[in-house]
């Protein structure tokens, strides 16, 4: 049997979530941490339908209910990729950007 991908961002797979959950995250919040689930680039928008019901069918009638999916955390404020990938370049002793004939 091949791995059932539950959430395309991440690769996280029926069983990755089955075996999270028997380890004791059960929570959706707690879930997420654990599986990265729901923080890939769409933010849930794909998997979190499929998610959620996988773990109220995991839960069953034992445990609390699954109503809610994790909170979407969306940056502070909007911020250009072009100063994303300027924070990351490494610098050199004068605080200029190294290049590579450097």
């Amino acid at each position: 049997m091949g791995k059932t991908i539950i959430c395309p961002c991440h690769d996280v797979t029926v069983e990755d979530i089955r075996a999270m959950h028997a380890a004791g995250y059960t929570h959706p919040e707690t879930l997420k941490r654990a599986t990265a689930a729901f923080m890939g680039s769409c933010q849930g928008k794909h998997c979190a339908g499929a998610v959620m019901s996988f773990l109220r069918e995991l839960t069953g009638e034992d445990g609390a209910p699954v109503t809610r999916r994790p909170t979407a955390r969306p940056p502070l404020r909007p911020v250009a990729l072009g100063l994303l990938a300027a924070a990351a370049e490494p610098t050199g002793s004068t605080g200029e950007a190294r290049t590579e004939d450097a």
